[in-house]
């Protein structure tokens, strides 16, 4: 059976379809359409992986055809999720795929319902017809490891530090995370660990904050690694600590002993699913803070 899935979205959105599509491994061959950087780390569980970005897919969205189809030409089945209250992607995609069923679900659950982004998605699929348990697929993904033990691979020498994500309002201010780098450094616990500040496009302005200070806080900054790169960097690191954002997930979906704050996102819906992770929710970022996470961080290192 050939499943064409379309899940747009920034990484982490993306990342959480995974669970659901580890759990269709084997039993349906899928299409799976998104956008990088997430489709990246998702083209190894999937038959196909095609960027929504590319030629063609525009169509999706015309309010009128014009009679040439999208780059998928053939499917068993169809299933998008997105934010269709015209309902003209479901409409179109019946214009493209007559024959066969086709689901459009909204993107993520209601607000404040208390279900993981990761079993919504897996629900879905499974109310589409798809061979998903999804309570198998989600508890799978909590205790287990997608992308491999990378935390067991090899040496592991650095304590990696995310301070960004791609929504300002996740965020702890700059200076907090100068703060917790430099009392880090003041820990016997964590001598002959590099700390390393990684920085991506949604933090680009951040550069001149922390290039100004890295030497007081004793770091390297690292800003925009290619994929290849940011995996060694996890496998290198025996703490990642970062915001609730798609490299978190990835972290956490690696085995990464993974520390995620959360200011203000539902943990209940978006906790990074893996075996090693330790969630933080606290708006507030001060001392209290840095010293939870301190605390976290050093029975990781020392255990």
């Amino acid at each position: 059976m050939n499943t064409l899935i379309i899940r747009p979205g920034a990484m982490g959105d993306t990342l959480m379809a995974l669970p659901g599509l580890v759990d269709l491994a084997g039993k349906v061959d899928v299409i799976f359409a998104g956008r990088h950087p997430g489709l990246y780390f998702v083209r190894d569980f999937v038959h196909r992986a095609l960027d929504l970005e590319s030629t063609g897919w525009h169509r999706l969205f015309m309010e009128t055809q014009d009679g040439r189809g999208l780059p998928v030409s053939k499917t068993d089945l169809a299933v998008a999720f997105f934010r269709d209250e015209d309902g003209r992607i479901r409409k179109n995609l019946k214009i493209f795929f007559p024959h066969v069923p086709v689901y459009v679900f909204h993107s993520f659950p209601p607000e404040g319902e208390e279900i993981h982004v990761a079993r919504y998605i897996a629900g879905c699929l499974k109310s589409a017809g798809l061979p998903v348990d999804p309570e198998r697929a989600l508890e799978k993904a909590l205790a287990g490891v997608i992308f491999g033990d990378t935390y067991r691979s090899i040496d592991r020498d650095r304590i990696l530090f995310h301070p960004g994500s791609g929504d300002p309002q996740k965020n702890h201010p700059p200076d907090f995370w100068l703060r917790l780098i430099e009392r880090l450094g003041r820990e016997s616990a964590y001598k002959g660990l590099r700390k390393t500040i990684l920085l991506g496009p949604a933090e680009e302005h951040l550069c001149p904050f922390f290039k100004k200070d890295r030497e007081n806080a004793g770091a390297k900054i690292i800003f925009y690694p290619d994929k290849e790169a940011l995996m060694d960097l996890l496998r290198e690191s025996a703490v990642y600590i970062g915001h609730d954002s798609g490299i978190t997930h990835l972290s956490a979906m690696s085995g990464v002993p993974t520390i995620a704050l959360f200011k203000g996102t539902d943990i209940r819906q978006w906790k990074p699913p893996g075996p090693r992770v330790k969630v933080m929710e606290n708006r507030n970022a001060g001392t209290h803070l840095i010293e939870r996470i301190l605390e976290a961080s050093k029975a990781i290192i020392t255990a």
